[in-house]
């Protein structure tokens, strides 16, 4: 995977490339174990597998965990307008957006809900439904757990807070089309 990251930075400018992280011993200890896992996963879930198991819970809900601990960290290191790092996360987030890369070249799709369109048949978990002015459709507020899926298949379902148009501003839009 480094060396992937390495050949990568070669199709840049010299003053463009991006150094190598120097992670903590522990921060890399981690991430070795969870590339581990990865690889195992992707290893279970190729077809013809000789171990003609599904992968474990437990590594499916480590990975769904991991997957949402970042994805959370990423929203805290965001300014919401802007999009961009806040200022003094701007080198922390560099690191945090190599393991997020690293984690989706091999599969790994984390999905936000946040500002898309609900219908029904979705497959995410509505946690509560709140009336909202201004809105003429049903549409997904926040989201409090993202979708996680690997390869395909989904490790977690997303958990959301949909907005309803408010009851008050539908029935003064009747009374004025009256």
């Amino acid at each position: 995977m480094a060396f992937r990251a390495a050949i990568r930075q070669l199709m840049f400018p010299k003053e463009f490339r991006i150094d190598n992280p120097n992670w903590p011993a522990d921060v890399v200890l981690s991430l070795k174990e969870l590339s581990q896992e990865v690889r195992q996963l992707r290893q279970e879930s190729k077809p013809g597998s000789t171990s003609g198991q599904t992968p474990a819970d437990s590594r499916i809900d480590f990975l769904a965990n991991v997957a949402t601990g970042l994805w959370r960290l990423r929203q805290k290191m965001l300014d919401t307008e802007t999009n961009q790092p806040l200022e003094g996360m701007r080198r922390a987030y560099r690191h945090l957006e190599s393991t997020w890369d690293a984690l989706t070249q091999e599969g790994l799709v984390v999905t936000d809900h946040t500002g898309g369109l609900f219908d029904s048949g979705m497959a995410i978990k509505v946690l509560a439904f709140q009336p909202t002015p201004g809105l003429d459709r049903e549409q997904v507020l926040e989201t409090i757990k993202p979708s996680v899926h690997f390869r395909n298949r989904r490790l977690q379902m997303g958990e959301v807070i949909v907005g309803r148009p408010d009851d008050d501003t539908s029935d003064n839009n009747q009374k004025h089309q009256s």
